[in-house]
């Protein structure tokens, strides 16, 4: 399928393919927005028209996101990298292992389901961690 047809090609100037996007999508795209991301935004919107677009659970997820990022757009700064349900942190300390597994929605560890990892971190100390550092996923003073 030729997704792309008349809106892009290798050939257009990129003046063209800005005036292509803005024709998709109704507004003008940013002035930083280069090439290759004109490019994907055009190859996106032409799928959505023709039904391929977000799945109701993608699309679910991308209102959280955007709601996340306008009541605090440095959201995405403050992750410390997006941990998948399923991955294993296993820490030693003072001689034990702990295991911790990622879940959709939180924690486990020792049978229990957590929030967060510091509170995993502070109940395996008993004392005040930051449970990324404590768990190695982030340098001591690290932002």
């Amino acid at each position: 399928m030729d997704i792309g047809g008349p809106y892009m090609s290798e050939r257009l100037e990129i003046q063209q393919l800005r005036r292509n996007w803005e024709l998709l999508w109704g507004k003008q795209p940013h002035k930083l927005i280069g090439r290759v991301m004109l490019e994907k935004s055009i190859e996106f919107k032409l799928l959505e028209k023709n039904g391929f677009g977000l799945t109701v659970e993608q699309q679910s997820r991308l209102d959280q996101l955007i709601q996340d990022y306008k009541r605090n757009p440095k959201v995405f700064d403050s992750q410390h990298g997006a941990l998948k349900p399923g991955t294993r942190l296993v820490k030693t300390y003072q001689g034990q292992k702990h295991s911790v597994l990622v879940t959709e929605s939180g924690f486990e560890y020792d049978g229990q389901l957590y929030p967060s990892l510091s509170k995993i971190a502070n109940d395996i100390t008993g004392k005040r961690w930051n449970g990324w550092v404590f768990f190695g996923l982030r340098k001591v003073g690290a932002s």
